[in-house]
């Protein structure tokens, strides 16, 4: 090798070095510090409900099937399936004739027997006054036993006066509630004797909603609790009340408790419905904080607490959440700001660059066990 060349590969060398020894751990000059974008909402303190969902059914409490009580034909149908019928209305009528001569001849006894007793009411009157004179007191007592006799028999008669025409109003079948007809039995010339089905009405004055809880909640639900219902029928159509009962369904084939809730008069909910109910169990006040801002990493679930530009991780333990909450029991205290949005990318000290900054957690002020 030859002077030049030595001179050459030294050159190599002392390049190749002084490139190696400068560059990884020193900083370039004008790159900026990667920051994680984020956004962030503050710890506030909040009323916490433990809540529970369930789908339950609209039922009514009067749901009679009306039968005849008295026989004869059918001759007019004034409703049918699906007819909105109110308290008192007529919806069917019998050949009436039988039941109107069984009064005819029921109210002409009775006329009959009126005269025959103010007949011997004279005549009592009149031994009365000849008892000291032509009239024995024997005759007398005679007298007033047949006027009490011809008194059994006038209200004997006046009963079955009353049982004729108790028969023919019943040729006329009302409604006994304010209803929906569910469904029609019979058609016009049917002959119905007393006992047989007319109609199936559904009571709409008094309606209540069943409402299907699993048996761990038996120690939970009691009389008198919130309950939030809606009817997915009907979007935008709640109805607050509360729970009326609560009855245990426990059985080989059911696990159960059952929770009634009356529905307020003249609400048009139909009986049979599905009902999406929400009963709040518990309230408390607690600390909140987004449902996002919890991230779930092997030591537990964490949030993010901003300081700065810079985050530190919180192990927190989570009580009551739902989709949009999450009451923090330890780990956060109220007006700090936690991460949200880019909570999962972080780690205990990375520095974040925020986006926008929320006023304070979302949601509203119900959550689920």
């Amino acid at each position: 090798m030859n002077r030049s060349s030595i001179r050459i590969c030294a050159l190599v060398a002392i390049a190749v070095l002084g490139s190696g020894c400068g560059g990884k751990d020193a900083p370039e000059a004008g790159v900026a510090v990667r920051r994680t974008p984020v956004t962030t909402a503050t710890a506030v303190r909040q009323q916490v409900d433990a809540a529970e969902t369930t789908v339950g059914r609209i039922e009514a409490t009067a749901s009679p099937a009306l039968a005849a009580e008295t026989s004869g034909r059918v001759v007019r149908l004034l409703a049918d399936g699906g007819s909105v019928v109110r308290r008192g209305q007529v919806l069917a009528e019998l050949d009436g004739e039988p039941q109107r001569l069984a009064v005819a001849s029921a109210r002409a006894n009775v006329e009959r027997l009126e005269a025959l007793l103010a007949n011997q009411q004279r005549t009592v009157n009149r031994y009365q006054e000849l008892r000291s004179k032509a009239v024995s007191e024997s005759m007398l007592e005679e007298a007033l036993a047949q006027q009490s006799a011809r008194q059994a028999e006038l209200n004997d008669a006046r009963a079955r006066l009353a049982e004729a025409e108790y028969r023919l109003d019943r040729t006329r079948i009302k409604s006994p509630v304010d209803a929906v007809v569910e469904r029609r039995l019979i058609s016009v010339g049917d002959f119905v004797a007393p006992g047989t089905p007319i109609v199936t009405i559904v009571g709409r004055e008094h309606m209540r909603v069943v409402l299907p809880f699993p048996e761990r909640l038996s120690g939970q639900l009691r009389p008198g609790l919130s309950v939030t219902l809606d009817q997915p029928a009907r979007p935008g159509s709640t109805i607050s009340g509360t729970v009326a009962e609560v009855r245990p369904m426990v059985g080989t084939n059911n696990r159960a408790v059952e929770a009634l809730v009356d529905l307020p008069p003249g609400s048009d909910w139909p009986a049979g419905g599905s009902v999406t109910a929400r009963v709040v169990l518990a309230s408390r006040d607690g600390v909140v904080v987004p449902a996002a801002s919890v991230v779930r990493r092997p030591a537990g679930d964490v949030v993010y607490v901003v300081s700065g530009d810079k985050v530190a991780e919180r192990k927190v333990t989570v009580g009551i959440r739902d989709m949009q909450r999450a009451e923090i029991l330890a780990g956060v205290e109220p007006g700090e700001s936690v991460v949200v949005s880019g909570a999962g990318f972080l780690t205990d000290g990375a520095l974040v660059a925020q986006r926008a900054t929320d006023e304070g957690a979302a949601g509203g002020a119900g959550a689920s066990p």
